[in-house]
């Protein structure tokens, strides 16, 4: 299945080569052509990653927020949020993900939009906590700042805790506001360590949900599918093959398909074949 969709992907690749290479502008040589689709190609990458750090942010998820790459990792951020604090978060944001160069921040302010609902999440959220601690650690994957970290995420009810190590106090601090600022998150309980540091008291587990048979398991991992938002409007299909869980269907963004993986994975604890198409 991976080769497969591997192989769809090159003729994908090769197709959008040869048409810039027959329809490129005039003058435009093919090495020209080409690399406008690489850069057409990093472009799209970054814009569905941006967008996936403004949705796992409480307090930006309730608001439609455009983002275009343009450029050389330039990215334009476009909205309308209710206070100006909204919106230079946005930005840190956004400036935070690999690969962006420069932010231009043009999201209007209009103080008349309802503000986020406190702690407000959807029906589905409330039964899956392994849905939240895949959030979380998509949040750490996409700011640079955290680059070279080694972090775990437990997550029960809504509260998380953070362990693993940090090399610096800024890393430790920097994870600790991106749990928190996680949408729906309601707590943050910090064990990470730093190298040489005495381990603090670790507290007393929480409880852990029992495991799924194997004949529930593709159910478990379509109903955390499902609950997480980012997702739930995809047609995200789940088959049980051999032991392993297959995921199919269409999303639109790498960051999304990875987040579909790490969800069904930690809902179910079953190997995933992720065979996710990402199509703009």
């Amino acid at each position: 299945m991976r080769r497969l969709f591997a192989l769809l992907v090159l003729l994908v690749l090769v197709g959008v080569g040869l048409y810039y290479w027959k329809y490129r502008p005039a003058g435009a040589s093919p090495q020209q052509a080409l690399g406008s689709v690489g850069e057409k190609l990093r472009g799209a990458k970054t814009t569905g990653e941006v967008k996936a750090a403004l949705e796992l942010n409480r307090n930006l998820k309730p608001y439609p927020i455009d983002v275009d790459t343009t450029g050389d990792g330039v990215v334009a951020l476009k909205g309308e949020v209710p206070r100006e604090d909204f919106k230079a978060e946005a930005g840190r944001l956004a400036a935070a993900v690999p690969g962006v160069r420069e932010v231009r921040n043009e999201i209007r302010i209009d103080p008349a939009l309802p503000p986020p609902a406190e702690g407000g999440r959807t029906l589905g959220e409330n039964f899956d906590d392994k849905a939240l601690e895949a959030k979380v650690k998509l949040a750490f994957s996409l700011n640079k700042g955290l680059d070279g970290t080694h972090l775990s995420v437990r997550a029960y009810r809504r509260e998380v805790t953070v362990g693993g190590t940090v090399e610096t106090p800024e890393q430790h601090q920097l994870a600790l506001k991106l749990a928190s600022e996680t949408s729906d998150v309601i707590k943050v309980d910090d064990e990470i360590q730093r190298p040489g540091q005495s381990a603090a008291p670790v507290a007393a587990a929480s409880p852990a949900a029992p495991a799924a048979a194997p004949g529930d398991r593709a159910k478990a991992a379509q109903r955390a599918l499902a609950a997480t938002p980012s997702l739930a409007g995809y047609d995200i299909q789940v088959r049980e093959e051999g032991g392993r869980l297959v995921l199919s269907g269409r999303v639109k963004t790498a960051a999304e398909k990875d987040l579909a993986g790490l969800v069904a994975r930690d809902a179910t604890g079953a190997p995933i074949d992720n065979a996710l198409e990402v199509r703009l």
